[in-house]
């Protein structure tokens, strides 16, 4: 557990986007229009981390890159109603915002997407420098791996006296930091980005503590192994075990990940246990999952523990 100050904030250093959804309620047909409904809405791994975390009283500064356009003034202005401190965004007059587009089908499964992040890979050694005031005051540093390699190596090498948490995003994104890993705090892979990072297959509980205890002993403190509908696995070189929210009534299971980051975050800074933070992560996670919004209007610190009242009645 973190030693606590008067207010804790977190920088949260990773993509920002418009996320553009179409979706429809009959079969899709290909090579032609389908009637249905297209929405837009802030989004951005990072950024979604970011404004859960504040929605879990706790100051966040999302710290990433817009366009000088209109879509980037939309994003900046819903994350700051939102919360977040939007004050170390930086525009860019040569690229658009980024941007997300995905295709639902009639399940409500994401059938195709097209992501266009050109402007985060704009993100310099020289961002992070300018941002040293804030960042070296966090209580913690959340980082996603969609911003470039270089900028996530300097911060390991010169943060390292801060925890760092790390959100791999992507199958093929963490196969670009393996090396880096053992550098960050907390991380949080999925099964399969697991199974990279540690080189075991996993197919039962013993090959996932021996996973997990791979991955410590590159130099990481917590691991938050995500497994979907089993839950989660958690281990801190002492404690571990499997966790499983049941009852999630999930109906969609878009932004269940930043939620659950935000969770950790949340349990790193306020509770006493790997146990207890996989407890409130997960909880914070359901909330999502029980939200067609990326981000659930109904998270809050209160929502998270009476969830988890109800859970052990």
């Amino acid at each position: 557990m973190q030693n606590k100050t008067a207010q804790p904030f977190v920088s949260v250093i990773g993509g920002l986007n418009i996320d553009l959804q179409g979706s429809t309620e009959n079969p899709l047909v290909f090579n032609d229009s389908n009637p249905g409904e297209i929405t837009m809405s802030a989004g951005g791994v990072g950024r979604n981390i970011a404004e859960n975390i504040a929605k879990l009283n706790i100051h966040s500064k999302i710290l990433s890159y817009v366009g000088n356009d209109a879509l980037g003034d939309f994003v900046v202005n819903k994350s700051k109603e939102s919360g977040v401190d939007t004050s170390l965004i930086k525009k860019d007059s040569h690229l658009p915002t980024s941007q997300y587009l995905s295709v639902l089908d009639d399940n409500n499964d994401m059938l195709v997407s097209i992501s266009d992040m050109r402007i985060i890979d704009e993100m310099t050694i020289q961002d992070i420098h300018n941002w040293d005031q804030a960042i070296a005051q966090s209580s913690a540093i959340v980082v996603d791996t969609n911003i470039p390699i270089p900028v996530i190596e300097h911060l390991t090498d010169e943060y390292s006296y801060i925890p760092l948490f790390l959100d791999p995003v992507s199958f093929a994104k963490t196969s670009k930091i393996i090396k880096l890993i053992g550098r960050f705090h907390t991380v949080k892979p999925n099964r399969l980005e697991t199974e990279l990072i540690s080189g075991v297959k996993i197919t039962d509980k013993d090959s996932m503590l021996e996973a997990a205890q791979k991955i410590f002993d590159m130099g990481c403190k917590q691991i938050f192994i995500t497994l979907g509908e089993e839950g989660v696995f958690y281990y801190d070189g002492k404690d571990f075990g499997l966790h499983l929210h049941e009852d999630a009534n999930m109906i969609s299971a878009n932004g269940a990940g930043d939620a659950f980051t935000a969770g950790v975050v949340y349990g790193f800074l306020n509770l006493n246990s790997i146990k207890e933070t996989a407890e409130f992560a997960s909880a914070a996670a359901v909330i999502a999952l029980r939200s067609a919004n990326t981000i659930s209007d109904d998270l809050s610190e209160e929502r998270v523990q009476l969830l988890l009242k109800e859970e052990g009645s």
